[in-house]
């Protein structure tokens, strides 16, 4: 039987790690290896996005508590009956299962792990590193989206046989403003904005961590010096009650749309004049990659990758998280069309160099396909 790859992801919930897995299953090019997933929660919201004929299996594996060794079992037998030979979790969780279940296979696959967090806040996640730090050490490969976050794991003791940077990318094809005026003014109009309007975009699910509170706070304090800055959020989550609440809070309501979920967001972010994301922590953010792919200058908080994403003052600013001074300054030198016109310009052509889904692509087949051989299962 032809070898295979097995990606083992928590769920296909909405989020920028799932996200990740999906492009990855729907681009990747190894040939010669088969590709399945397994995801170990009953969350498949992403599951309409797969491409799931390219897959040889798409299997949810219903976690029912925290280890459960029903579920290892199940990956043991379908490690052996399908020739696995290579295991890429995404984040900790799934790759505890996939070295649980790699240990009792008759010929143990090759194991990857891609990271995509950098900080941990609770005591529970610290705790759970401090084992994860110990597992990783076992790990084949360990890929770190951004280079920031390698240099703060590796200062924390961080090791596995061998570490990449593999940074996102995206298709910079379908993330291009392709959309005329007269479909981005309709789709402002649907939404209570205006033509003159300046129209700020927040691209990120509904979480605490988001902290779309400070998205909202800067656009009042627009308001309040004269802008006639609106403001668009793109996306859905349990923080939407009470994001609706503070938007009501500010005096706000009329001046902020929540379109909700959307498995598109093409549209919308062309819609928008300026994006930003005020997140308290972030690794490396595909939503801000889309957003300059397509043409629009960017307002960041400096966390994780960020400063290798985006050039501040070049093709957009970043700010600390929770300064809202700085993120309001910011904005307020991006109502200058002539400005956002530039450095929107200049943060697409970046994109396009350094950040290309074909660039990313490339780089895990390369090294997926050397870990499957090295495991004895050459084409």
């Amino acid at each position: 039987m032809q070898p295979g790859i097995l990606f083992l992801v928590n769920s296909l919930g909405i989020g920028g790690a799932e996200r990740h897995v999906v492009s990855l299953l729907n681009n990747l090019d190894c040939d010669t290896y088969r590709l399945s997933l397994g995801y170990l929660k009953p969350d498949d919201a992403l599951l309409s996005q797969l491409k799931t004929e390219r897959l040889d299996a798409v299997t949810p594996l219903n976690v029912r508590h925290k280890l459960d060794f029903g579920v290892v079992r199940a990956l043991t037998d379908y490690i052996n009956e399908r020739n696995v030979r290579v295991i890429v979790g995404t984040n900790p969780y799934p790759t505890l299962y996939a070295m649980l279940a790699a240990r009792a296979a008759r010929t143990p696959p090759r194991l990857v792990e891609v990271f995509h967090s950098t900080l941990t806040q609770t005591l529970k996640e610290k705790l759970q590193m401090t084992l994860y730090r110990v597992l990783f050490r076992r790990l084949d490969l360990l890929v770190y989206v951004s280079r920031q976050q390698r240099e703060y794991w590796s200062a924390r003791g961080m090791r596995a046989r061998r570490e990449v940077v593999i940074h996102n990318g995206v298709d910079t094809d379908h993330f291009a403003d392709r959309f005329t005026s007269t479909e981005k003014q309709e789709l402002r109009a649907q939404f209570g904005f205006s033509p003159t309007d300046y129209v700020i975009g927040i691209c990120a699910a509904l979480r605490p961590e988001k902290a779309h509170g400070d998205f909202l706070l800067a656009l009042a304090r627009l308001r309040s010096s004269g802008h006639r800055a609106k403001g668009f959020i793109i996306g859905d989550g349990p923080q939407r009650a009470a994001i609706d609440r503070r938007i009501s809070q500010l005096g706000l309501t009329g001046h902020v749309a929540v379109t909700g979920f959307q498995s598109d967001v093409r549209p919308f972010i062309a819609a928008c004049d300026v994006m930003t994301l005020t997140s308290m922590h972030e690794t490396f953010s595909l939503a801000a990659l889309e957003s300059m792919s397509m043409g629009k200058p960017v307002v960041l908080t400096r966390t994780g990758g960020a400063a290798e994403l985006a050039d501040s003052g070049v093709n957009g600013f970043l700010f600390a998280p929770g300064d809202i001074d700085a993120l309001t300054e910011f904005l307020s030198t991006l109502a200058s069309p002539e400005l956002r016109t530039s450095m929107g310009s200049a943060g697409a052509a970046s994109v396009r160099v350094r950040f290309t889904k074909r660039a990313m692509m490339a780089a895990y087949c390369t090294e997926l396909a050397a870990l499957a051989a090295s495991n004895g299962q050459g084409a």
